[in-house]
């Protein structure tokens, strides 16, 4: 079941908020026709097939599908909920961004604090308190933030991108337990030792850090929908306690899971504008 929200639209952009849920409608078919497409995902993960190249969204993981290509939605854990921002983009907009020439399928990496900007900026969208001209220019310095991070090196084997992918998956759709580096390089083939050289070259983190930004990136959705049990939302993503998820968005962020919720509820397109571009 999807539910789909139109939040933004102009002349350069439209900006869907999409929830898909159980039982899945459109997992698995052909689609296409679209224009140019970034999806960020607030929580939950699936994969983007155009032709024989697959790219993961998920938190920490954007992906672009280029203008009217064919592609198809699958779902590694079909019993989760999953959420993302659908940034459909004008030819023009593509090319101003340098990304004409771009693979059909891309992922983007990003960083914890480019989640927080998009979730916020989604958040101001949804309440509309910006005229579209506004929200076209925060919508440019988010996507800017984006692709001045640069891509992280993938592995060339198509062998190891698939053994990764099968670690990644199975870290996010076991995000309340922390499985052992043993289980993950059983899933993955190769020793402990391989796996964590592999993953790091590939994604630039280690896999403590991988689950980590995974376990805050899904938090920070959560919070932003208004999660009023936050001892709850530890437990729920595998934190050892209340404090200890504080204490992990402190280091990442610099606020506390209250004061993020608090935040993000007064989410502002000016104020996010202005604090991105002092950033630059």
């Amino acid at each position: 079941m999807s539910i789909m929200q139109t939040v933004l639209q102009s002349p350069h952009f439209m900006v869907i908020a999409h929830v898909c849920r159980r039982p899945r409608v459109d997992c698995g078919y052909v689609q296409g026709g679209e224009p140019a497409r970034f999806i960020f995902t607030r929580r939950g993960s699936f994969a983007v097939h155009v032709g024989s190249r697959t790219c993961f969204a998920r938190p920490g993981t954007a992906v672009l599908v280029r203008g009217r290509v064919e592609y198809r939605i699958s779902h590694p854990d079909q019993d989760s909920c999953d959420c993302c921002t659908d940034v459909w983009l004008d030819d023009a907009t593509l090319d101003a961004l340098g990304l004409a020439a771009a693979p059909a399928c891309r992922e983007f990496p990003h960083d914890l604090r480019f989640q927080k900007d998009h979730v916020e900026m989604m958040q101001a969208l949804r309440r509309g308190d910006a005229d579209a001209a506004t929200a076209e220019e925060v919508l440019l310095d988010v996507l800017g933030g984006l692709l001045g991070d640069g891509a992280a090196v993938r592995p060339r084997a198509v062998g190891a991108a698939l053994r990764l992918a099968r670690v990644q998956e199975a870290i996010i759709g076991h995000a309340g337990e922390n499985l052992g580096i043993e289980q993950l390089a059983a899933l993955a083939g190769c020793s402990p030792f391989h796996l964590c050289r592999l993953f790091r070259s590939a994604t630039g983190q280690s896999l403590r850090q991988f689950r980590l930004q995974q376990r805050l990136g899904t938090a920070l959705g959560r919070l932003a929908e208004g999660e009023e049990d936050l001892a709850g939302l530890a437990c729920d993503l595998g934190f050892a306690s209340h404090s200890h998820m504080t204490e992990a968005f402190r280091r990442a962020l610099g606020r506390s899971p209250r004061e993020l919720r608090e935040e993000l509820r007064r989410s502002d397109l000016r104020r996010l504008q202005a604090r991105l571009r002092g950033r630059a």
